[in-house]
């Protein structure tokens, strides 16, 4: 079974490293939030009411963070790149569905 404690687990590496998203535990619930440095504001906050909405957002997440380290937000991503950010992704979704 799926639960917000696995999904925080399988991402707390990611989320040490990437200045810009963090997940916040409100009085309502987990809420991924994304920070804009440029203007040193939050830019979106997104409620996340499910262990799988938590995991969706982070899944998008981490792979943006993938994405700009692959290309420094210079270049579009190579097929060979695209396709090693989805496996990684693909293996954070499994390790999170280990029970």
């Amino acid at each position: 079974m799926l639960t917000f404690e696995k999904v925080l687990a399988v991402f707390a590496d990611y989320l040490q490293h990437d200045p810009l998203y963090e997940v916040v535990l409100t009085k309502h619930g987990y809420t991924l939030m994304a920070w804009e440095p440029a203007r040193s504001t939050w830019h979106s906050a997104e409620y996340t009411a499910t262990p799988e909405a938590l995991l969706d957002g982070l899944l998008d997440a981490y792979a943006s963070f993938m994405e700009d380290q692959a290309t420094g937000n210079e270049r579009d991503l190579t097929e060979q790149e695209t396709a090693e950010i989805k496996r990684q992704c693909d293996l954070l979704q499994a390790k999170c569905m280990v029970k």
